[in-house]
């Protein structure tokens, strides 16, 4: 199906479903067991944590948190991107870092912030990189293309388009009218042009990303996708398209496209709720997710 036929049909299709017509279906993803190591309760209301610390040390190398499209960087425990997770791991006894890169920037633009600000805090040191959205992408080229192999020890994406997003099918391929100069508006405000939104869909990632930036095999992969299984009502459009065109989603991309490396597990939760937003509306226990997964990168030696 043509991006401009997706161009054209996309606010129908979200006016479908929030009348109604079209509801969230069951997914036949492999959820017996939702993630693969985790041992722990991580699908029960609240985030906070009253265990006291086990003692143990934290990871051999620091631990770089790094945000998606639209995203922003460590900005106190309330308003950050991933939230309350840096003090959380920290509190724990884990070295963490969360930098800000452009929100809506080409990924080799970010790529090279991520660079810059990584240098400047951990000079010469290997680092382990989680990495929501686009940021996974960024990662990846940081890796592969500015020939970081040797200075990152892991990189965990979660919910990153590996093969692309339908969402930005579509955006790229609207017919000229509100939606386009809406779009148009959005980027040019940060001096960006449709190579932001070109850069995420299916054909580019599939046939010139991906083939120019193979994985390293210094690093280790991992990867963690969001099932949609609990969807906020702000992303009920987008999911109902992307359940159309990928089937399994978490609102923005889908469960294929997000796994990538070592498959750590389905998250029940939707693009935004794997980073603990919207703040107040989440039920998934997004901060035992992360502390997990630093004892789990701990264990591994990184």
């Amino acid at each position: 199906m043509s991006r401009r036929f997706l161009g054209v049909f996309f606010p129908i299709l979200a006016g479908i479903y929030l009348l109604g017509v079209v509801l969230p279906a069951d997914h036949d993803v492999d959820s017996d067991v939702k993630l693969a190591y985790v041992s722990l309760d991580l699908f029960s209301c609240g985030g906070d944590d009253d265990d006291d610390d086990d003692g143990e040390i934290g990871t051999q190398y620091p631990i770089v948190l790094l945000h998606g499209f639209m995203g922003w960087g460590y900005a106190g425990p309330v308003f950050s991107n991933y939230y309350k997770v840096l003090d959380h791991l920290k509190d724990h006894g884990f070295e963490v870092y969360e930098p800000a890169v452009t929100p809506i920037a080409t990924i080799e633009e970010r790529a090279a912030q991520i660079a810059a600000l990584i240098d400047a805090k951990y000079p010469n040191q290997k680092v382990n990189l989680i990495a929501h959205s686009q940021g996974g992408v960024d990662a990846r080229y940081l890796i592969s293309s500015m020939g970081w192999g040797d200075r990152v020890a892991s990189l965990t994406t979660i919910s990153t388009p590996h093969d692309g997003t339908a969402l930005a099918d579509i955006a790229a391929g609207l017919t000229p009218g509100v939606a386009d100069w809406i779009i148009d508006a959005v980027i040019g405000w940060f001096g960006q042009d449709w190579d932001v939104v070109d850069q995420l869909t299916h054909d580019y990632m599939e046939e010139v990303f991906n083939p120019e930036n193979p994985d390293d095999q210094r690093v280790a992969y991992y990867s963690f996708h969001g099932d949609g299984d609990a969807v906020f009502v702000g992303l009920w459009p987008t999911y109902a398209v992307m359940d159309l065109f990928e089937g399994c989603n978490d609102g923005i991309v889908g469960c294929v496209s997000a796994t990538y490396g070592e498959d750590l597990g389905a998250l029940p939760t939707d693009h935004f709720g794997v980073v603990g937003h919207p703040v107040g509306f989440v039920s998934f226990d997004h901060l035992e997710l992360y502390l997990e997964h630093a004892e789990f990168l701990r264990d591994q030696g990184f």
